[in-house]
This record gives structure tokens, C-alpha cells and sequence, in this order.
């Protein structure tokens, strides 16, 4: 089988759209065709609802990890869809909640929405797709690949940990770093450090609408020889 030597390429906003105001429909919440033309009320809408943002990313990641996507490719995607949802303003004013961003990305990978609290408690893994059954790491460079052997720990838990509290503290990335260890001092080390800084910078650039999030992610920890072409492409 033929694989990419370039990233796949990201979701455009009208994808995001269809997808987002067809999860409302199947859920019953209608919304007028006026307004569901408007991004900027699909957004709010999404934006209001905490929960059921969550529960669109998650159902839409579940279906594309059944898909046979990679668990780099589903948190890329994730990302954008967060981002997208999270996006308020136009033009000089856009603006994306990148804390919000943060803790959403947190509760879909490693089933936590605050550093400062450590991991949630069983009952709140509602969100979180490497629970019961863990991504593998697909997608991902054997620079940051974690091979402690510990089955609940893999890279996109890493990465949204650590994206979440980058995105939730403001102080610089060192002093990010000293806090994070104090606050994970009782489970242990990081098991694979690039992966810490990598996320912790991941956070603080989501907030950023200029920021594109997919060829970041393929050129700082993904492998895009490990993405299948498409058929088509093959054929040709």
C-alpha cells in the first residue's frame, strides 16, 4: 500500500459546519435554515453547551477511530474541530477560547480537564477515547513514541495532558514545566519529556487563529508515512 510523504490535509470549516449542524439534527435540536447557515451562531450555540460540544467531538472521533483513521489523525482532527467550534469574532477580532480549547482536549484524550486537579474519577471518562481501550500510537515519530509498557499512558493522553495545561496556565513554558512536576510529582516523571514540551506548546498556540494545527502536529511529532493515499491517488 502507497503512503503520504506529506500531512493529510486538514478538515475545511464547511466540513466542520455539515457535521456540527448534522449532530444537532439527529439530536433534535433544531435549528432554522437561516441560522444554521450562520457560523457564527453554530459556533455559539456549541460554545453555550460545553456538553454537548464534548459529545459531538467524541462521537465524531469515535466513528473516524472505527474508520481505521490513526490516533494522530483522530487527535488532529479533534483539534480543528475544538478550535473551529471555540472560534468568536471575524476578521482583526477573531478570537479562539484557547483555555476552553485546552480543557476539551483534555477530557477527550486523557479524561481530565485541570492539571491543577489531576485525573478525573472513573465515573467522568464519559469523554475520553483512550478509555477502557487505549489509542495506539499511530501516526506518531518513534522519536515520541512512549515504550514504558503502561497500557492507559499512550501519546495522544500525553499530548492533550500536557495541551491542556499549556493552554490553562499563562506563565512562560519553563515555569510551566517546574509547576507541572510538582503537580505530578506523586505519579512520577513524564514518561517521554519531548512529548511534555511538545504539548505544552501545542496549548499555548491554540488560541491563535493564524496558527494551522494540522501541519504543526505532522511536522513537530507525526509520521505522514504511516497515512494510507488514497485510493484514487494509488491508482493513478
Amino acid at each position: 500500500m502507497a503512503h503520504r510523504t506529506v500531512a493529510p490535509p486538514p478538515l475545511s470549516d464547511h466540513v466542520i459546519q455539515v457535521e456540527a449542524i448534522a449532530f444537532l439534527d439527529a439530536r433534535g435540536h433544531w435549528l432554522t435554515a437561516a441560522t444554521a447557515r450562520r457560523v457564527a451562531a453554530v459556533r455559539e450555540f456549541f460554545r453555550q453547551h460545553a456538553h454537548l460540544r464534548r459529545d459531538f467531538l467524541r462521537e465524531r472521533a469515535a466513528e473516524e477511530r472505527l474508520a481505521g483513521r490513526l490516533a494522530l489523525e483522530l487527535f488532529s482532527r479533534a483539534t480543528q474541530r475544538v478550535r473551529w467550534l471555540l472560534t468568536t469574532g471575524e476578521g482583526p477580532t477573531t478570537r479562539i477560547h484557547r483555555a476552553e480549547a485546552g480543557r476539551d482536549l483534555g477530557l477527550l484524550f486523557a479524561g481530565t480537564d485541570s492539571g491543577l486537579d489531576g485525573l478525573t474519577s472513573e465515573r467522568d471518562q464519559r469523554w475520553n477515547l483512550n478509555h477502557p481501550r487505549p489509542l495506539p500510537p499511530t501516526g506518531f515519530r518513534v522519536s515520541r513514541l512512549d515504550d514504558n509498557g503502561s497500557a492507559g499512558r499512550d501519546q495522544t493522553h500525553h499530548l492533550a495532558f500536557y495541551a491542556m495545561f499549556g493552554a490553562t496556565n499563562d506563565s512562560a513554558p519553563g515555569e510551566q514545566m517546574v509547576k507541572l512536576m510538582a503537580i505530578l510529582s506523586d505519579l512520577g516523571p513524564p514518561d517521554d519529556h519531548h512529548l511534555a514540551w511538545d504539548g505544552i506548546d501545542l496549548g499555548r498556540k491554540l488560541g491563535d487563529p493564524r496558527f494551522d494545527v494540522n501541519a504543526w502536529l505532522w511536522k513537530t511529532v507525526g509520521d505522514p508515512g504511516q497515512v494510507p493515499q488514497p485510493v484514487e491517488a494509488v491508482a493513478s
